[in-house]
């Protein structure tokens, strides 16, 4: 196949092209104006080779060819849109330079290689390009692997060609001292003119006061009527016969010897050429296949430029299967009119059935929805980016039939009708499996009847060679034929009722009115005259024609609805979303807080701890001393206040505290502290005297009840789990021994808590005999304890001064 990849047809310039067969596109071609789409597309290209390419552009039917091509748009789109574009250069036409240059002898001027040198220099730039964008770009750098990469001979032209085409004066020594003895001889010749001149001039023999040049040699205007007083050649007189142009006596060596160099100058730069023309003659091939490669390049920008330019895509191609529209647009419409305005189609031909017959009002669709089908499978088939989803899927037709317009001709006796059918007789004959086949009006121009008939034949015939078949009709006996015939479905343009205007959108499945009165009434018609023609029409047909209005309105209902349900569970999913996203931030803020409110939390304990371990130490320096107590328990009252004023702000708030009178409290009533509400319990017993006991998991506790708060009575309450409550210890003796003071009074300290929380009477501490300085700062901490009844060492059987004994009070 040509279609995509032959750049070249015939190469020689005025050769006799070799006829080409008729497409079995041509028609379709024609008829669905795919030239115009060419023509756009043109108008992306950069050089004359991809403008060709692109004007020669034609649907195939090979299904690899059309798979590559669409593959590598589509690589070439992927560039454009997260990339920079290749470096296309407009180029002028070398082709016809270097087949001249392919024959032996020859010389190319040197305006040809200015030509040569920016090809090759753009061939060069392409393949580096490519080559960093091999990974991206695998199809087009394998495709053009070819591109020549001829760095000597850049540099051969380069070396003699200057950026105007000209030859330089450093291509050879011979050219140097020649163009420089040429430079000074001709100013010693001006310079001789110039004095002759002034002389003859002062005489007034001369027209003007100029050196001029004639056939390359400089002369003098003289007047006529002294041309014989002035020695010399006369070259030529003007067009009045007034002025006569002389080249004087004495300058006639000095011009001859400017003349001989001008010929050497002239054998000298032949003679470079012909020796970049032998330089050149080898690499011809190569060039001409890069300039091919050049044209497919810019022949694949194009289109990737013009499938942005619609938003298009390069849908799925399979060998046969289903057509498989989404989303799909006219691209003629797309010319002149905004994307937004511009109904899109969605269209399934060849799956349940194979032949679709379109039926609706006029102007409302049909023929542009059939038009569009046609356009996109071409343009496909041709490598070009539609108007569709990515999602689409189209097979590979290998042909497309078109019947559209009216071919009437006075000269070939062809009505209507005649022109029409005779089409369809072409149609009938070349269709096939593969076939592509659009008919607008089936039937039209002769009986309704008869027409109709015909029509349903035709289709008939159509369908059973499973080629694909789109018609369009106003005849209602298609309808019908189309609703009880296998293979066949019924398809409607939609139209509004209540505007009786057309929405130009597709329903499959279901048949269209022609609502030839209604949009009649819209136009102005009498009334009594639409009336009437309702009556004449039968009272059959117009109950079918209600029919289909009113299965057309419920069509619409539902899609609105639909539309609206789709619209709404739309919707909800983006709610779902956010409120996951919102729950995903609050877990995460949820972390945070934890995290910030941890740090605080252990920032004030250590500074609590700082704070009692300071005031101990005090109370220890200064022999617990009144006062040193006093400054030490505002230190820990102090710090006290510090950590219940961060609790409570990290805390949620407490529920609503109910006033609690001393008897308010009743066995088994749950309660919570109110400075810690977290801390839960059960109380055990009627409270008296203003204090009550109550369960704190398994400890037991004697609380006063201004200090607690009712959360349930007894009749409500629930099992409680405790929380932040002393662990219960699981003997009466603790051994700090190997602790330094500190240490020890903060472990002394807890035990001491727990255990007498638990009820215990008496304890033992075990810390050692030694020096006596542990013993010493465990006493000295156990005298200012409330709730310490008395202390002493221990027997000398319990181990003596190395421990002491604690006793409890019993409130």
């Amino acid at each position: 196949m040509v279609a995509f990849f032959r750049f070249l047809v015939h190469i020689h310039l005025g050769g006799n092209r070799v006829p080409e067969p008729v497409s079995p596109y041509s028609d379709a071609l024609s008829n669905l104006q795919f030239d115009r789409i060419v023509e756009h597309i043109r108008g992306f290209s950069i050089t004359l080779y991809g403008s060709e390419l692109i004007q020669r552009l034609a649907p195939t039917n090979v299904f690899a060819l059309i798979r590559d091509e669409l593959s590598r748009v589509d690589e070439m789109r992927a560039c454009l849109d997260s990339d920079e574009p290749p470096p296309l250069e407009e180029l002028e036409d070398t082709r016809p330079a270097l087949h001249r240059a392919a024959k032996q002898g020859s010389v190319l001027p040197s305006e040809d290689f200015l030509h040569i040198l920016r090809t090759l220099s753009v061939s060069r730039s392409l393949k580096t390009y490519l080559n960093r964008r091999d990974e991206r770009c695998p199809l087009i750098s394998r495709m053009c692997s070819e591109l020549a990469e001829e760095k000597m001979l850049e540099f051969h032209i380069d070396r003699v060609v200057d950026e105007e085409g000209g030859v330089k004066d450093s291509a050879s020594k011979e050219l140097r001292i020649i163009r420089r003895e040429i430079i000074e001889k001709s100013g010693q010749l001006r310079r001789r003119m110039e004095n002759i001149l002034k002389r003859v001039s002062d005489e007034d023999k001369v027209m003007e006061e100029l050196v001029t040049m004639r056939d390359g040699r400089m002369v003098l205007p003289v007047k006529a009527e002294y041309k014989r007083q002035v020695q010399g050649f006369i070259h030529s007189t003007s067009a009045t016969g007034q002025t006569v142009y002389i080249e004087p006596t004495e300058t006639l060596d000095l011009n001859n010897e400017i003349r001989d160099l001008q010929f050497a100058e002239i054998r000298e730069v032949n003679a470079i050429l012909g020796e970049l023309t032998d330089r050149l003659r080898s690499a011809v091939p190569a060039i001409l296949r890069s300039i091919e490669l050049i044209a497919q390049l810019d022949s694949l920008y194009a289109r990737a430029r013009y499938g942005r330019e619609i938003l298009g895509a390069c849908p799925h191609v399979r060998l046969d299967g289903p057509l498989v529209l989404h989303h799909a647009r006219h691209p003629l419409l797309l010319l002149h009119r905004k994307r937004a305005d511009v109904v899109p189609l969605d269209l399934t031909l060849g799956d349940e059935y194979s032949t679709i017959i379109i039926t609706g009002p006029n102007a409302g669709g049909k023929s542009v929805t059939m038009k569009t089908v046609g356009l996109c499978a071409l343009m496909v088939q041709s490598g070009i980016p539609v108007p569709c989803d990515a999602a689409s899927e189209f097979p590979v037709y290998d042909s497309v039939s078109v019947d559209i317009g009216d071919e009437q001709s006075v000269e070939n006796d062809l009505s209507t009708f005649s022109s029409h059918i005779s089409r369809l007789a072409r149609i009938v004959q070349q269709t096939r499996k593969g076939s592509l086949v659009l008919i607008d009006e089936i039937g039209t121009g002769t009986d309704p009847a008869e027409g109709s008939a015909l029509g349903a034949s035709i289709l008939e015939r159509l369908t059973r060679t499973s080629a694909h078949v789109i018609a369009t009709t106003h005849h209602g006996m298609l309808k019908a034929f189309a609703h009880e015939t296998e293979g066949m479905a019924n398809a409607a343009m939609e139209f509004d009722l209540h505007t009786l205007q057309p929405t130009y959108i597709f329903r499959p499945g279901l048949p269209g009115s022609s609502y030839a009165f209604e949009i009649t009434r819209r136009h102005g018609m009498d009334p009594s005259i639409i009336d009437r023609a309702r009556d004449i029409l039968g009272t059959q047909s117009d109950a079918l024609e209600h029919l289909l209005a009113e299965v057309e309105r419920q069509s619409q209902d539902l899609g609105i609805r639909l539309r609206k349900t789709e619209q709404e569970e739309e919707r909800y999913t983006r709610l779902v979303e956010e409120y996951t996203q919102k729950v995903k931030g609050l877990k995460q803020e949820a972390r945070r807080i934890k995290q910030e409110a941890l740090s605080d939390a252990e920032r004030i304990l250590t500074d609590a701890n700082a704070s009692v371990e300071e005031a101990i130490r005090e109370i220890r320096e200064q022999q617990a001393a009144k006062e040193a107590i006093r400054r030490a328990h505002e230190k820990v009252e102090t710090q006290r206040t510090i950590v219940r004023k961060a609790l409570k702000e990290v805390q949620p708030p407490a529920p609503q505290e109910k006033d609690i009178a001393f008897t308010a409290i009743h066995a088994g009533d749950e309660v919570a502290m109110k400075e810690h509400p977290a801390t839960k319990g059960i109380a055990l017993e009627e409270a008296e005297r203003g204090k009550v006991t109550v369960a704190f998991g398994s400890v037991r506790m004697k609380v006063e009840v201004e200090n607690l708060q009712l959360l349930r009575t007894h009749e409500t309450a629930l099992p409680v789990a405790t929380a932040h409550v002393p662990e219960p210890v699981e003997s009466n003796e603790i051994d700090v021994r190997g602790m330094y003071g500190d240490e020890a009074i903060r472990e002394i300290d807890r035990f001491l808590y727990q255990a007498w929380s638990m009820g215990m009477k008496r304890i033992d501490i075990i810390h050692g005999k030694g020096t006596g300085a542990l013993r010493n700062r465990v006493h000295s901490y156990l005298r200012d304890l409330p709730f310490v009844e008395q202390f002493a060492l221990g027997e000398w059987n319990e181990g003596g001064s190395g421990m002491t004994k604690v006793f409890f009070r019993d409130e």
